[in-house]
């Protein structure tokens, strides 16, 4: 019939039609956190993992320091404006680059270097307002901010290759009921739908017993913290424990750990 004949031609309306078996084997995930719980050595631990490398860190926030000892053969790339930034993303987005995974050194300062851009647009254009604060950005300020790393970020996450985002944490308390949720450090409306935009979100955090310090990953959400883990493994733990990327490939794609 008509609409068998539509399906197996692999097309609709116009449109490609792929069985999710098809999909590339990419993934994107979030983890935010404090400052020094080990957001910047996680991610670059990518390296480690064969299936994930060549990995291109693009490092916004200037703390790839931790990555010396452990990974220098880390590809590093220090970008200081939001356009170096887009420059970045055009070249990957044509592909001829050979990396399978980019790491995003944070969406939080990501945001800050696009609104220095704005901001210097903004005192430009409006160099006669001898009224306006050049500190202060007003409501049209921030709602080009957040639609350009909104843009941004689905950007990154629908290029063919792993993508991973880190994000310094922020809590947010409601005034009306007083609940507290610990998020990322984002605009408002950015730092509720950036869990929507990615596979996984989630919280790092640092635990210390009996005097030794221990890495935490929270990889699903509870009344105070945003997570999330689409395809989650079953059972999906509480916490991860000293995480590298090796672990999280091997939950992602639900093999045995090799740690």
């Amino acid at each position: 019939m008509t609409t068998v004949d539509t399906l197996t031609q692999r097309t609709l309306g116009g449109l490609r039609v792929d069985q999710v078996a098809d999909r590339p084997p990419w993934f994107n995930l979030l983890v935010y956190g404090d400052p020094g719980v080990g957001k910047t050595m996680l991610c670059g631990s990518a390296l480690a993992v064969p299936e994930m490398g060549p990995v291109l860190f693009i490092d916004v926030e200037g703390g790839t320091l931790s990555l010396r000892t452990k990974y220098p053969t880390c590809d590093v790339v220090r970008v200081e404006t939001f356009k170096d930034i887009q420059k970045l993303y055009d070249e990957l987005y044509i592909g001829n680059h050979g990396y399978k995974t980019v790491v995003l050194d944070s969406l939080t300062e990501m945001q800050k270097f696009s609104m220095y851009g704005i901001m210097e647009a903004m005192m430009i254009k409006a160099s006669g307002e001898k009224d306006r604060d050049p500190d202060m950005p007003g409501i049209g300020e921030w709602g080009k901010n957040t639609e350009q790393i909104r843009k941004m970020v689905r950007a990154f996450r629908d290029l063919p290759m792993n993508v991973l985002f880190t994000a310094l944490a922020m809590t947010d308390r409601d005034n009306k009921t007083g609940k507290i949720t610990v998020k990322p450090s984002l605009s408002a409306k950015l730092s509720n739908e950036v869990a929507g935009f990615v596979d996984i979100v989630m919280y790092m955090y640092i635990l210390t017993v009996d005097k030794t310090n221990h890495r935490l990953l929270l990889p699903g959400a509870t009344e105070k913290y945003i997570a999330k883990w689409r395809d989650a493994p079953e059972p999906l733990p509480d916490a991860i424990t000293d995480p590298t990327m090796t672990m999280l490939y091997d939950m992602i794609y639900h093999k045995e750990t090799s740690e």
